[in-house]
């Protein structure tokens, strides 16, 4: 709330002022003073308003509102009225349109400037909670009627036909029937700007763990789609008749807790901060709605080519066949003959199963008699790109070759596609990884320099397209001082300096002390071929090692400033060259410019480079400290101790994992909270190894596994249907093993025992594989490594079947990947002279798993102590607790469901369409409008009977109604709030159905102001308490809300009056005290906000009866009497005390004042 707010909305309307009906809007140079710009007769008219108080914005703020002084005075005379006339908390773009109106010219070219009072629209909602969907389906919030505003009815209600306001129902309505979520904010249903969100939850579209992991997403979560109709809603028929649709609809996309974003954070969405004001707000933004994974990409996706891939697909294209179409014929009609070729019409096959939700096309099984939905068919677009994104290039979006399988996306084997992956940003953020990953990237560097440095890169694995520019490969090896010396221990031959080449190399004289170049007189820029951000190799005379510097400034030519040096120096680390060293003045030098293209470097050429400059980098450690100092706008491409060339290697390193990996340790090493991995998942038995969890292959990689383990456990009635083995492999194997996943498609060490992966049940076979036993060579440890890995081993589950090996001695031999997951990576540590070691091993001394998997009495891995291992539970879902019968059991886990063996997956029944979680408009039929009908007035009435209860049939005879409070116990603030919020709440009553509300106030019964009383009624029948209710005969709970004059400031009390609920010592529960109180957080000082509606406490109290944890709310049936408020009041301050909160000021005089002492009692 507030300025966030005021940004935010600044930012959309400023990205689109057209759509507001102004010219332009900006702000001010003064404060945060907002500047629009309107059309009139006049000509173009420049506004100013400044906003009191942003930090109220937008509930109660005022304009002060300004025009020039050359200005005509009927101008002046609008802009002085409107100044008086705008209600607080008016929005911008409300203001905008308002403005638009009051200048606005008619056809007769006369502007229009009536002094109609502004009345908040559909955009002015406070919250998320207060989007209104529920008028788009006919039973919204009533509108001022024409009396009110006759300006309203006819900018609105006329603007299009009831026929089109049904029709756009109807596509909601086939969005809502497929599954789908759907919110609305502003006045869409009467064609104005507008936003919607679909959403589902993550849950449903049968995702495995491990990509939800490696995505980072919940099951709980919604993945959303936002989109803004920036000129109204638009349909099917729109786009079939424009050319690419822009302009028309705007599209975000994201994931949160709520399946509908708040207000601020749509606004946030759509908008695009400068650095400043994001660092300015980044303390305060909202985590409750984040961007997706490949947010990037989908932006690129759905701008540039979803109209057009849209039109392909109406004309009976899939969408592969539409995507290769665009490709292929860009500009072409989709009139003509190419059109018509069978490859782009081919049906599109699917290797996998998904659900239902995932796998829908809405345009090839239309709903007879309706149109396509366009919010239906983007949103299963969004859905099908996020949930097989690894089957498409993020970039070109064309399908991925078969071949390889991995966890997360990239991009397809086109270096212009790699090039604008990494130039556009769409791969991980590299800081962010750093920050909470650092031993994962640790081991991502040092696995590539280990397999660049033994020439082990396969050719698809080379990072070409880059556009790298480094110096020549035979400068990069002509002196390299071997780093397991010391610099003192070094021979005279040894400490000579290198010499560049003269024919390459430039003379100078530099300054180490000044960072400084000099060069002759006569020498021109040009003859440098400088410019600022240039890197270049320094050798200077009197030191032995080669400096990369940075052009920093050319200003004072001819000296020229570079960066502090970066260095190989002779003790190993990466580091400044201000340590060590005498620094002379200016010394005789050479310098060679990074001049040469990577790309064109031989294979071998090229894996040297990339070893070179991976030794180069500072280390992880130091990097997150630089980040972590630098605050949330952080970035390494500041940072003058990466060339640029390593940099850009660091960033294709992260970027092309494609395996989950998560560093299994302590949370206090900076590791990402949602990653989920803590020393309980280590592996027992494994001291002295750096323990890593990792999942490779493609996202349903885990579910047929799963199949496999059912199909094989159940034929061969397996108790253990499992086995765990290793697989070892040199160190300069496993940057392409975490890649491509294991497999057997290059023989390296004989296949003695027949073609297949290789396993053993010995740590120590394996280790010979890897080459552990015997080797300790440094040469292929990153120099600046945290964790120094010299060898690595992986730990993998494999299905029970060794008699359908391949081979099952001496090794397991198994030559189907769908029998394979990897689960663990083991890596080992070395010291390296001079460097201290500060790898993560897991200790001597480790507890035993709580939980322990059974391992086959007969197959089981040891260590190198020859120790049998204990892997913990959580490392595989292919095992469950009530596997205790024969074969697994009866049940078996796929993904976050349990099914029966030998069923087909199930579907969550627990549908969006059909969730209590989803607002009122969901669970009622949609209803259309008729001739005569307002839209905007349209009921929710329904000839159906959902509740028992009926409004007017509580005796108020029986309650306690006091009178209205006289002087301290009022106020002018809390009576005008109340005034208005008791307006706000009876028009919320009139717009919906009383079961879809549940709950009523008899508004002509509230005399006092300061005392409501409310019924909350029809509770969900599956609830203790509705059973309860419907046992005795109660029809409602009968609550009163008490308020001070402190109000909105201070909370109200809100207690039970009837009827009396089991006491919690007693069983009971919904947070209901022995007194009747409500004991919730929200009702005291520390969790009371001014902004809290009381539609939203009703519902916070609604949802707080409705819990059922930690146990439900039941009715007492031995005493019927009704609760006093002396008991109510003892309860509140008990309930306060135990939970620590602070009790209001004034409390106990608000809430007896105007009662007698009887009813104290």
């Amino acid at each position: 709330m507030g300025r966030k707010d005021y940004l935010a909305d600044l930012g959309l309307v400023a990205a689109s002022p057209l759509s507001y009906g102004v010219l332009s809007v900006t702000s001010g140079e003064e404060s945060e003073a907002l500047v629009v710009q309107v059309d009139s007769r006049y000509g173009p008219v420049t506004i100013t308003a400044h906003p009191d108080e942003t930090s109220s914005y937008p509930t109660s703020h005022a304009y002060l509102m300004s025009v020039d002084d050359s200005a005509p005075n009927e101008i002046s005379g609008v802009v002085a009225s409107l100044t008086t006339q705008l209600g607080k908390g008016t929005t911008i773009p409300s203001l905008c349109r308002e403005l638009s109106y009051r200048f606005s010219v008619d056809a007769d070219g006369d502007t229009e400037m009536p002094d109609s009072q502004l009345w908040d629209d559909e955009e002015d909602y406070s919250d998320s909670e207060s989007l209104m969907d529920d008028e788009l389906f006919g039973f919204g919030n009533e509108r001022p009627s024409v009396d009110e505003d006759t300006r309203a009815s006819a900018t609105y209600d006329n603007l299009i036909s009831i026929d089109a306001r049904n029709n756009l129902r109807q596509d909601l309505k086939l969005v809502k029937e497929a599954g789908f979520k759907v919110g609305i904010g502003g006045p869409l249903i009467q064609g104005h700007p507008a936003y919607m969100t679909i959403s589902c939850r993550v849950s449903k579209l049968g995702i495995s763990e491990e990509a939800m992991q490696a995505w980072r997403l919940l099951p709980n979560e919604y993945l959303t789609l936002l989109v803004h109709f920036p000129r109204g809603y638009v349909h099917i028929g729109h786009i079939e008749e424009t050319v690419s649709g822009r302009g028309m609809l705007d599209f975000r996309f994201g994931v949160g807790s709520s399946y509908r974003p708040s207000r601020a954070e749509i606004g946030e969405a759509f908008t695009t901060l400068s650095p400043d004001a994001q660092s300015e707000n980044a303390d305060s933004k909202s985590t409750n709605f984040r961007k997706l994974f490949i947010s990037g990409p989908l932006q690129d996706l759905f701008s540039e080519k979803f109209v057009i891939l849209l039109k392909c697909r109406i004309k009976g294209m899939s969408w592969n066949g539409a995507m290769s179409f665009w490709h292929d014929h860009q500009g072409t009609s989709l009139k003509g003959e190419l059109a018509q070729d069978p490859k782009y019409h081919a049906k599109e096959k699917i290797g996998s199963i998904y659900p239902s939700l995932v796998m829908s096309d809405h345009i090839t099984k239309p709903k007879p008699g309706h149109r396509i939905s366009l919010p239906l068919v983007a949103m299963q677009f969004f859905v099908r790109q996020v949930v097989r994104c690894t089957e498409f290039c993020l970039v070109c979006h064309r399908k991925m070759p078969t071949d390889i399988e991995a966890i997360k996306p990239y991009v397809c084997d086109s270096q212009l596609c790699l090039y604008q992956y990494m130039q556009l940003g769409f791969g991980p953020s590299i800081e962010h990884e750093i920050i909470t990953q650092p031993k994962v990237v640790d081991l991502l560097i040092s696995l590539c320099f280990s397999s660049a440095s033994r020439f082990r890169l396969k050719q698809r694995h080379l990072p070409k397209g880059l556009g790298l520019r480094v110096p020549r490969i035979d400068i990069l090896k002509m002196k390299e001082v071997a780093a397991t010396h010391p610099c003192q221990n070094l021979t005279t031959e040894e400490k000579k300096p290198a010499l560049l080449p003269s024919e390459v190399a430039m003379p100078v004289k530099a300054n180490i002390k000044s960072h400084e170049l000099l060069f002759d007189k006569g020498v021109t820029r040009d003859d440098t071929g400088l410019k600022h951000g240039d890197w270049i190799l320094l050798q200077v005379s009197a030191f032995p090692e080669v400096f990369h510097c940075r052009i920093e400034d050319m200003a004072m030519f001819p000296a020229v400033k570079f960066s502090h040096p970066i260095i190989l120096p002779m003790g190993g680390r990466v580091q400044n060259l201000d340590q060590g060293h005498a620094l002379p003045d200016y010394l005789p030098a050479r310098f060679i410019t990074y001049s040469e293209d990577f790309d064109t470097f031989s294979d071998t050429s090229m894996q040297e480079a990339v070893a070179f400059f991976i030794n180069i980098l500072p280390s992880v450690s130091d990097m997150r400290q630089y980040l972590l100092k630098g605050g949330p706008q952080a970035s390494l491409r500041k940072w003058t101790r990466m060339t640029a060339p390593s940099l850009a290697l660091l960033r294709w390193i992260i970027a092309s994992n494609r395996a989950c990996i998560m560093h299994i340790g302590d949370k206090d090493d900076g590791q990402d909270a949602q990653l989920g991995t803590t020393k309980e998942d280590q592996v027992w038995g494994m001291p002295g190894y750096t323990q890593f969890r990792i999942a490779m292959g493609a996202p349903d990689k885990e579910r047929r596994f799963l199949n496999s383990v059912k199909t094989i456990a159940a034929d061969m009635k397996l108790a253990i249907p499992t086995i765990f083995a290793w697989h070892g492999s040199e160190l300069g194997n496993w940057h392409s093993i975490i890649r491509d996943g294991l497999n057997f498609d290059e023989t390296r060490n004989g296949r003695a025992y027949g073609h297949g992966v290789y396993f053993a049940k010995d740590m120590a076979v394996s280790a010979g594989y890897s080459h552990m036993s015997y080797v300790r060579d440094t040469s292929q440890t990153w120099r600046s490594s945290d964790l120094s890995v010299c060898n690595a081993i992986s730990l993998n589950e494999i299905v029970n079947a060794p008699d359908k090996f391949v081979s099952s001695k001496p090794y397991f031999v198994v030559d189907k990947v769908d029998w394979i997951q990897t689960r663990y990576l083991f890596v080992k540590s070395t010291s390296i002279p001079g460097q201290e070691n500060r790898a993560p091993n897991t200790p001597e001394y480790q507890e035993l798993p709580s939980d322990p998997i059974p391992q086959d009495p007969v197959h089981f891995p040891i260590n190198e102590r020859r120790e049998k291992i204990i892997v913990p539970t959580t490392a595989s879902r292919s095992r469950t607790k009530v596997a205790k019968t024969t074969g697994l059991g009866h049940v078996i886990r796929v993904g976050f469901k349990r099914i029966k063996t030998g069923e087909h997956l199930a579907e969550p029944d627990d549908d969006d369409k059909s969730s209590v979680m989803t607002d009122v408009e969901d669970r009622e039929m949609l209803e259309l409008e008729s001739e005569g009908t307002d839209s905007t007035t349209v009921k929710a009435s329904s000839s159906k009977t959902f509740t028992d209860f009926k409004p007017g049939e509580l005796d108020y005879q029986t309650l306690e109604i006091l009178p209205p409070p006289e002087n301290s116990a009022a106020s002018m603030l809390a009576s005008k709030r109340l005034g208005t919020s008791l307006k706000d709440v009876a028009k919320l009553q009139e717009s919906q159905p009383l079961h879809e509300l549940g709950w009523y106030i008899d508004t002509g019964k509230t005399d006092n102001i300061y005392q409501w009383i409310f019924e909350l009624h029809t509770f969900e029948s599956h609830l203790p308490l509705a059973q309860d209710m419907k046992a005795m005969g109660v029809k409602s709970v009968v609550l009163e809300f008490i308020f001070g004059p402190e109000f909105p400031f201070a909370p109200p009390f809100v207690r039970v009056i009837r009827p009396r609920f089991l006491p919690f010592q007693q069983g009971g529960g919904g947070h209901v005290t022995a007194g009747g109180a409500l004991c919730m957080e929200l009702l005291t000082n520390d969790g009371w906000s001014s902004a809290s509606s009381i539609e939203a406490v009703l519902l916070q109290v609604r949802l707080a009866m409705s819990s059922t944890e930690p146990r439900p709310a039941r009715l007492e049936r031995r005493f019927t009497r009704d609760y006093t408020i002396g008991e109510a009041v003892e309860a509140y301050i008990r309930a306060c005390q135990v939970h620590g909160w602070t009790v209001p000021s004034g409390f106990k005089q608000m809430v007896y004042a105007g009662r007698n002492n009887r009813a104290m009692r």
